[in-house]
């Protein structure tokens, strides 16, 4: 993870520790060099505005609502993301015009935030909605936990020392608590794919200052009338898999 600013701290380090004598007698002078502790910046306030796109035309409806943070590097990976979706969406059908479907097409984007570290980390989720007719519309979510140092997004292999093998650690949580809540709705079948320890299954997740919340469209882990499913492991249940810098952040011992 940021290797840049790795090697940087490292270099202060190897700067500001003094060569040991063969005596090993500690020795203390004006000449003694005192070297700052690296501190980092966080940007503030992490949420500054909304972007609203809003267009309606024969064939289709978009509304999309998508946050402008205090990081510009932040702010453009969730741009880029929205601006490439609705790209595609328009692709998809450009010729609808309601002759072969008279309902417009649709495509809905709603965002939430959350901070978590005292501000280092923002997590982002976007819900999208997006009809092209049918019984039903489809919903998913998009997320992303930025650093507010310096705007770079976390992946699973920045939280855990070892991806695979918390993944393995994780699912048999995340199952307990999705057989839980579904009830009549628990299919074993579709609710063991859709729990897998695999990256993709995973890689839609938040950090707030509870723990990882697991997020799951309609139709991985159960039928969609049961709805998108959300999975909150407390950090204590999984400390012993964090990395040390994430726990730092969070305050986990």
């Amino acid at each position: 993870m940021r290797i840049a600013a790795l090697v940087s701290v490292l270099l202060l380090l190897i700067a500001c520790t003094p060569k040991a004598r063969q005596d090993s007698t500690p020795v203390v002078s004006q000449n003694t060099k005192i070297c700052p502790v690296p501190t980092v910046e966080i940007c503030t306030p992490i949420f500054l505005d909304d972007i609203q796109i809003e267009e309606e035309t024969a064939g289709y409806i978009i509304g999309i609502n998508y946050p402008v943070l205090c990081s510009a590097d932040a702010t453009r990976t969730i741009r880029d993301h929205v601006t490439r979706s609705l790209s595609d969406f328009k692709k998809d059908f450009p010729e609808h015009d309601l002759r072969d479907y008279p309902v417009k097409h649709e495509m809905i984007v709603e965002h939430a935030i959350w901070p978590a570290g005292n501000g280092r980390l923002a997590s982002v989720k976007l819900q999208v909605m997006v009809y092209t007719g049918g019984a039903h519309p489809n919903h998913w979510p998009v997320t992303w936990v930025f650093d507010m140092t310096d705007g770079e997004a976390l992946d699973l292999d920045d939280i855990f020392i070892n991806e695979q093998d918390a993944l393995i650690e994780i699912a048999p949580m995340v199952r307990e608590v999705l057989i839980a809540k579904l009830g009549q709705m628990y299919l074993p079948d579709m609710l063991d794919d859709g729990t897998t320890p695999v990256v993709s299954n995973y890689d839609d997740f938040i950090l707030n200052d509870e723990g990882i919340v697991f997020y799951f469209a309609p139709y991985q882990v159960a039928p969609y009338a049961a709805g998108q499913q959300m999975v909150t492991i407390p950090y204590g249940d999984v400390k012993e898999l964090l990395t040390a810098e994430i726990k730092e952040i969070i305050s986990v011992n």
